[in-house]
Parts: C-alpha cells; structure tokens; sequence
C-alpha cells in the first residue's frame, strides 16, 4: 500500500470513528441521563453502566445528540453540494439552519411528510430514515429556537445549554478533509461556534464548540497520539480562543466580544486537564467540573474523559457518562473525541453491533469523507453520482 492511500484509509478512519464514537458515547449515556450517580450505582454496580441498556427492538436507542449531528452533517452537505452546482456557496455552517429545521419536522411528525407539505421545506435524505421520526428527550431551547428560525423570527434566549456543542463535531471533519478556508483552523472554530449558536445565544453555549472544532481539527492533522499530546492539543484549542475573528460581529475577536466567558471557558477545561493528571477517580474529578448540563461543563467532562483514557475507547465513554447529569451528551463528545483519536477500526464491536440506525451513521460519515462527486457541468454516468444527486439536490426544495 502507498504512503497516499495509507494516510487516506487513517482519514477514513477517524472521520467514521468520530461519527460512529459520538453515536456510542449517546448510546450508552441515554439510559441514564437525568440519572444520579447513586441510582446507576444501584442498579448497574461499581462502574456504573459499561454496555448497552438495550430497547424492545434489541438496539441500543441514539438521543437527539446523534440526531442533530446528522442533521448538521447533512446541513453542510448540502452547502457543499450547492458550491459544486451553482459555483457559489456561503459558509457551509449557514446550510444547517435548514436542515435543523428538517430536524425539527422529524420531532413534530411520525413520518416523511408528502405533496404539499414538502413544498416550501427544504429536505436531507435523512427525513427517509423512520427511526428518526422518534422524540428522544430534545432540549427545549433546541425545539424552541428552530422553531422561531422556521418562523423568521429572531432567537431569543441566553442559554449556555450543551445542546450546541454535542451536534457540531462533523464541521471539522468535513473542513479537515476537504480544506474549506485553506485550513484556516480558527475560521473554521468560529463556523462551529455560529452553527451552535444559531441556537444558543450565550457565550458558554456556542464558545465550546469552537473549542471542539480546533481539537478535532489537530486531531485530524494526525500529530495527536496519548494522554500528553491531546492535553496538549486542548491546552492549544482554549490559548487560540481568544484570538478567533467573529465575522457576525463585526471581525472583533472573542477576546473582545466576551473576556469574561472565555477565560471560564479556558479555566474550566484547564481544570479537566488538571484533573486528569491525577488518581482521582472518575466520578468524584467530573463531579468537581460538573454534571454536563451546560456546553462548558459537557465539553470539560469529555476532554477530562478523553486525556485521562487516552488509550480506551471503551473506558473514556464509560467514564464520560458515569456521573450524575447529562450523561448521553457527555458520552457523544467524548465519543467524538475518543473516535476520532483512535479511528472507527478501535470501536469495539459490542458497542456498534446493536447501535440504531448504524448504516445510516456510517453513511454519512463516508459522504463527509468522499465529498461531493457531481458537478453542474459533470455528467451524472454512475449509479454513486445519481445517489448523490438525488440525496443532495433532489430531496432539496
């Protein structure tokens, strides 16, 4: 095999990792979100709960966490898609509202809606997968801003919730691979931090998402490897924060805009890092950061998760949804994190044998990585170009 496709197979890798790996961190945490450590102790023993709580269908249910980060996926490739046949896009993050919206849809109805009802949507593949017609615990401040952006309305809320970070993994995988602002990294963490707040309006909703992005984007670059070196990448991801350029606002950097939230933001995942250098167990390091609920709690449980298993998939998201809170959103970060890490092919197979809607996962995670394979001026010849066609473009109205 050439050092080309021996890169491009590690590339594979990673993005199905972090796509799969966020789908199993939710999986395993959703059965006991909103639980108590006591509780999961209780019934699940000393290391709280380490497989899957299976449904009456024998899969183990994805949340809305794994919901909306598809949706994101699709949002940013449908923008992708556009670029190739119109020759013009806006940033890709700006093409997620839309399918948020789809993803709202999907919350509302019990199947794809038909005729009259598709007409002034626009639509992603992803509204022919039935599974996603199910309400698995959506935020309120999630259903309540798509909401106002279906109406045109103006969001309006200050929620610092983690319903933003826990979806935005797939914009640096799909800026990493296909080189979108010639790999500008900090562009590219404002454009998750915006896709975030479309949604979540205070800083510690959408700040972590650019955190996020910059991780998974060294990561990515493959120079991460162990406990040492992704502490390091995290050290890095929270010293630029200050330093990003807020296009929405006027090109003043964060620094500027939010001095105050930005330093909690680097204090907090200093403090995950911190925690993680020493032999204090689990549960007691996360319940000194926090129980999750929050896009700045979530995202240091995760990296606290990620550093101190650096080596295990299975023991970081087991570890990141063993805490009283927010159980599946810290297992799909940490999960991101941990598969992007380590690739799809270090997911152990009892957590992906029995994950829902898995294909689909994989799907889209493989569209992230192949891109966009048509063209206006290219003819639609194979049976892969009709598929896209018809995904990317057709569903769209």
């Amino acid at each position: 095999m050439s050092d080309r496709s021996e890169q491009s197979d590690k590339l594979k890798d990673r993005v199905l990792g972090c796509m799969v790996g966020g789908a199993v961190g939710d999986a395993l945490g959703y059965p006991v979100e909103f639980r108590n450590w006591n509780d999961i102790l209780n019934e699940y023993g000393e290391r709280g709960i380490t497989r899957y709580k299976l449904a009456r269908n024998g899969k183990a249910l994805i949340s809305d966490d794994t919901q909306m980060t598809l949706f994101t996926a699709a949002g940013l490739l449908l923008g992708m898609t556009r670029g190739y046949m119109r020759g013009i896009m806006g940033r890709p993050d700006t093409y997620c509202e839309c399918t948020y919206i789809d993803w709202l849809m999907t919350q509302t109805l019990t199947e794809r809606p038909k005729g009259d009802e598709m007409s002034d949507r626009c639509h992603t593949w992803l509204m022919d997968v039935p599974e996603l017609y199910s309400r698995r615990a959506p935020g309120n401040t999630c259903i309540m801003a798509i909401e106002a952006l279906k109406n045109h309305d103006g969001v309006k809320n200050d929620s610092c919730g983690c319903g933003g970070v826990m979806r935005t993994a797939p914009i640096a995988l799909l800026c990493s691979i296909h080189q979108y602002a010639d790999g500008d990294k900090q562009y590219i963490d404002m454009m998750a931090a915006e896709a975030s707040r479309l949604t979540h309006k205070h800083p510690l909703g959408f700040l972590p998402s650019a955190v996020l992005n910059h991780l998974i984007m060294d990561i990515m670059d493959g120079e991460v490897v162990g406990c040492d070196r992704l502490a390091h990448a995290a050290k890095q991801a929270i010293d630029v924060l200050p330093e990003i350029d807020s296009e929405p606002d006027n090109h003043k950097t964060y620094g500027e805009l939010w001095p105050k939230h930005v330093k909690r933001m680097q204090d907090i995942v200093m403090q995950a890092i911190d925690l993680a250098h020493t032999d204090t167990v689990d549960v007691k390091a996360i319940a000194q950061i926090g129980e999750g609920w929050t896009g700045h709690e979530a995202l240091a449980i995760a990296v606290y998760s990620a550093i101190k298993h650096a080596d295990s998939f299975e023991d970081a998201v087991v570890s990141a949804v063993n805490h009283s809170g927010d159980s599946d959103s810290t297992g799909a970060i940490c999960g991101n994190i941990m598969g992007c890490l380590l690739g799809r092919s270090r997911i152990p197979d009892f957590y992906t044998d029995k994950l829902e809607i898995m294909d689909v996962i994989e799907e889209m995670a493989t569209d992230i990585y192949t891109g966009c394979i048509i063209s206006e001026y290219d003819p639609r010849d194979t049976p892969e170009k009709m598929k896209w066609y018809k995904k990317y473009v057709l569903m769209r109205r």
